[in-house]
């Protein structure tokens, strides 16, 4: 005997959660999102001191190659980058792009905060995002391309993901809970 399905069109729609549901799932993921920002941005801040208060202050390690330093820069920017092209996937269980796509289905939510041009704007940046994190930046970390030059290039579009992610958890933060988010270093 074979199975029916329900029409994809009307599938969806009973599995939408209503508003008021779509909120507070919303604002936990968010929250949790959050930390996530958070805590990339409190390794960039301890990757830029250990830069400047510890390896620029010392000319023995500013002016030599140092293998131990290669491996952290290295271990700093591999880290950084898998951890955000998780939160940038659209399938991840955390994912602020698959959350801000989601927040389409609900229009009225926007009213007065954000306009649908904003929206598909900030889905198109995610798509960039995802695209330069994969074909730009992940092909240079096989051991031979751990140059200061390279990491310093890659350490740039890092720090700009971090940033978009950071203005977008506290701007759809503020859209869902009506509510402001701290996602500042710790």
């Amino acid at each position: 005997m074979r199975h029916r399905t329900a029409p994809s069109g009307w599938l969806h729609w009973f599995l939408m959660l209503s508003e008021k549901q779509f909120r507070e799932r919303a604002t936990r993921e968010l929250r949790e999102i959050g930390k996530h920002v958070q805590s990339l941005m409190t390794d960039r801040a301890l990757m830029r001191s250990l830069e400047v208060e510890v390896v620029s202050a010392n000319p023995s390690l500013a002016g030599s190659p140092s293998p131990y330093l290669s491996l952290i820069r290295g271990a700093y920017t591999d880290a950084t980058l898998m951890r955000l092209r998780r939160l940038c996937a659209p399938d991840a269980n955390i994912s602020l792009r698959r959350l801000i796509e989601q927040v389409s289905e609900y229009p009225a939510m926007l009213h007065d905060k954000l306009t649908g041009k904003e929206l598909a704007a900030d889905s198109a940046a995610f798509e960039k995002l995802a695209t330069t994190l994969k074909a730009n930046i992940d092909p240079h970390f096989s051991a031979h391309e751990r140059t200061p030059a390279a990491l310093e290039s890659a350490n740039r579009e890092l720090d700009r993901a971090i940033d978009h992610l950071s203005d977008c958890v506290k701007r759809y933060y503020w859209i869902v809970a009506d509510a402001y988010i701290d996602v500042h270093p710790g």
